[in-house]
């Protein structure tokens, strides 16, 4: 038996939490989307950024005698001559605040402190421009002076060189200089103009926000589609001990609610997760390129804040599986309450059911407010540590400027920008939480497509063909898992080919798991089941399961019209005259042709418009359609009333013909033709032979004949041998 168990493998992961990169890798597969999303993102980013740092010339225009020329040309000649020069304004000296260790000013004993004045301008502005203007390698004649403890050193000259200038500053240059020639060196015209620009780059920047978001949610949408299809498809081929110890709503929940926290995880990861740190970066940038040794200090809280968000994070995931778990619970109370409602109200116990709903809801509430505390922590935490470090950065800017150390401009550049950089950082909390959330969605997802399927078949097994000789039980045992009680004991059976066999005996006798164990909802824990000498499980399912019809107790009918419902698994249309023919002989016929639409109507899930025996003769057209060597009917006639039953006995006795049976039914009229009975009791075949036989010599299946068919004894003319 060839098994897949790729849980193995998820859990040699070193990951934080290898199922949800796994789930990311999913999201990976829609390359194109995915990349051009983030393009989009990336570009909103870039441009966000970039209409913020627009803000400080406009700042200068609004605040500083500068101006913006007098800035792009302070920022242009400091460049050219590895000098950091303070704000000029009206001033006559160009005052040194900094001097590049490499540069030519740094050669020639240029210090911070120094002042500048070149003789030949009026004034320290036009000094400033006409460096930044000045043809690379011409000598510009200064007089330095220095200030020192006692007074103004005496006043020396040195001669400066521009370098080159970058061709970047170049371009600023022209954007200044065209922008001022435009305004017409008006001051409020200028800012207007300013103003525009910026406004056409929000609206770009969202542009490109909302393209790249619509197509990151796209990316996200198909990949919960096809983590849906994988799940979905592993739930179809796992084997029902799977179910036996996991509840069925547990499954469906995961469908829904687990997969909506996976879906918010992978939006918030792809938008914010992208988005908020290039921006955090970004703002960062700028703050450095304004004053780097203010913005380092606001650095220090980043390890803080990450530590905390860390220790939140990982609470958030263990709560929200202990949520997503308590949510399955709540499904599966709600669902059995629903489905047996005939009998909750037949017993008046509406209230019993309530309270039973409420016990799970209350353990639902406890960890959504467990949750609620710990999202509604996150916001808080970093609003405090905003303000205590916007404050203490506050009060250093003042100190700054008051002492003339920092211009208003860059005062209110810097605060702008430093408050846009806990933006994102806000953000990226809640991207933590989210990713913690959707990893307990991802673990409990994949801890079903982990789960090992059935078979997987090969080459190597054997290919069933139509029964030859016989089915053989040999020494069979059985139990179900969880459970301590074996289902079946050391059971020994043949049921040769073209022989109809009927098991009967109390309630929880082994029945229907003896049946169930043929074509391998289960195999045995011990002993063997051999179809004409081949081990069932070294042959493959498929090839096993296409020699079988399968009418079970619950007769099940799923959503679609009648004639779909019989051809199942087929094309109805294709086998229109077959369908027609599979419902005659089910005396189905004539109650399809009296429902509206025939056999084309809709009907509900499960069959709720259809009644107890209707739903069971559906079942049983769609095991005749089949057509199978092997015909399996547990309690097949259960829900029919005498008429049509005997119609379907008829069809059963035909059908029967040169096949395999076996019946399973608490009816003696249903089991009289059988040419072999098998009682069973506690798991164990106590006799075999006719009807005859076993009620001369078996107690027990005389007390069957006499207590649950005593009806049926009665109702005809007597046992047949």
């Amino acid at each position: 038996m060839i098994v897949f168990n790729a849980k193995a493998e998820a859990r040699k992961g070193n990951l934080r939490s290898p199922q949800l990169r796994r789930v990311i890798s999913l999201a990976c597969q829609s390359r194109r989307l995915l990349v051009l999303g983030l393009l989009c993102t990336i570009i909103y980013a870039c441009l966000q950024t970039g209409g913020l740092s627009g803000a400080y010339p406009v700042f200068k225009i609004l605040l500083d005698e500068e101006g913006l020329q007098g800035l792009a040309d302070r920022f242009v000649a400091g460049h050219r001559l590895g000098v950091e020069f303070a704000p000029a304004g009206n001033a006559k000296l160009l005052r040194v605040n900094g001097v590049d260790s490499g540069g030519e000013a740094h050669r020639q004993g240029v210090r911070a402190g120094d002042a500048l004045r070149d003789p030949s301008q009026a004034s320290a502005g036009d000094s400033l421009h006409a460096i930044a203007h000045a043809e690379t390698g011409q000598g510009i004649a200064f007089e330095t002076q220095r200030l020192g403890e006692d007074g103004p050193e005496a006043a020396r000259a040195v001669t400066l060189a521009p370098t080159e200038t970058p061709l970047w500053m170049l371009a600023l240059q022209r954007v200044t200089t065209t922008l001022l020639d435009i305004a017409g060196h008006d001051r409020f015209r200028t800012l207007a103009i300013m103003v525009a620009a910026l406004g056409v780059v929000v609206i770009v920047a969202n542009v490109f926000r909302f393209f790249g978001e619509v197509m990151l949610a796209k990316v996200v949408l198909i990949a919960m589609m096809r983590l849906r299809t994988r799940l979905y498809e592993r739930s179809l081929y796992l084997p029902l001990a799977f179910f036996a110890k996991q509840p069925t709503a547990d499954i469906v929940g995961r469908f829904v609610t687990d997969f909506q926290e996976i879906q918010r995880g992978l939006l918030t990861l792809f938008s914010k997760f992208v988005r908020e740190p290039l921006r955090a970066l970004f703002f960062l940038g700028l703050a450095f390129v304004l004053d780097w040794r203010m913005t380092l200090a606001m650095v220090v809280i980043g390890p803080v804040t990450i530590s905390l968000f860390w220790k939140v994070g990982r609470s958030v995931k263990k709560a929200n599986r202990k949520l997503l778990q308590a949510y399955g619970q709540m499904i599966d109370q709600l669902t059995a309450s629903l489905q047996s409602l005939r009998v909750v109200k037949a017993y008046t116990a509406e209230d019993h059911e309530r309270r039973r709903l409420l016990e799970v809801d209350q353990r639902v509430l406890k960890q959504n407010i467990k949750l609620a505390r710990l999202d509604a922590m996150t916001s808080p935490m970093m609003e405090t540590l905003t303000v205590i470090g916007g404050s203490l950065v506050t009060l250093w800017f003042a100190s700054r400027v008051i002492h003339q150390e920092l211009s208003p401009s860059k005062f209110a550049a810097l605060g702008v920008t430093l408050t846009m950089l806990f933006d994102p950082l806000r953000k990226l909390s809640d991207v933590y939480v989210r990713l913690q959330r959707a990893a307990g969605g991802a673990e409990r997802i994949y801890d079903v497509l982990d789960e090992p399927i059935e078979q997987v078949d090969s080459d190597e097994q054997a290919v069933l063909r139509p029964l030859a000789k016989s089915i053989d039980y040999v020494d069979v045992s059985f139990t179900y898992p969880g459970a301590e009680t074996p289902a079946l004991h050391h059971v020994n059976l043949s049921i040769r080919q073209g022989e109809t066999v009927a098991i009967v005996g109390p309630n929880g006798c082994g029945k229907t798991t003896l049946v169930n164990l043929l074509p391998r909802f289960f195999d045995p824990t011990s002993g063997t089941i051999l179809y004409d000498g081949v081990d069932l499980r070294e042959a493959t399912l498929r090839s096993l399961r296409d020699q079988i019809g399968l009418v079970t107790q619950d007769a099940v009918v799923f959503a679609g019209s009648p004639a779909e419902n019989i051809a199942y698994g087929q094309s109805a249309a294709q086998a229109d005259g077959l369908v027609r023919e599979a419902a005659r002989r089910a005396s189905a016929d004539e109650f399809i042709l009296n429902i509206p639409g025939g056999y084309e109507a809709e009907l509900n899930e499960r069959g709720g418009n259809l009644s107890g025996g209707q739903r069971q003769r559906l079942s049983i057209a769609r095991a005749i359609f089949r057509d199978a060597p092997i015909l399996i009917f547990d309690e097949a006639t259960s829900q029919i009333d005498t008429e049509s039953e005997l119609k379907i006995q008829t069809a059963l006795k035909e059908l029967a013909k040169n096949r395999t049976t076996l019946i399973i039914a608490h009816r003696l009229s249903t089991i009289q033709f059988a040419g072999r009975i098998v009682v069973m009791d506690a798991g164990r075949i106590l006799d075999t032979g006719t009807h005859r036989e076993l009620f001369d010599r078996c107690t027990l299946y005389r007390s069957l004949c006499e207590t649950q068919f005593v009806t049926e004894r009665t109702e005809t003319p007597g046992p047949a041998s």
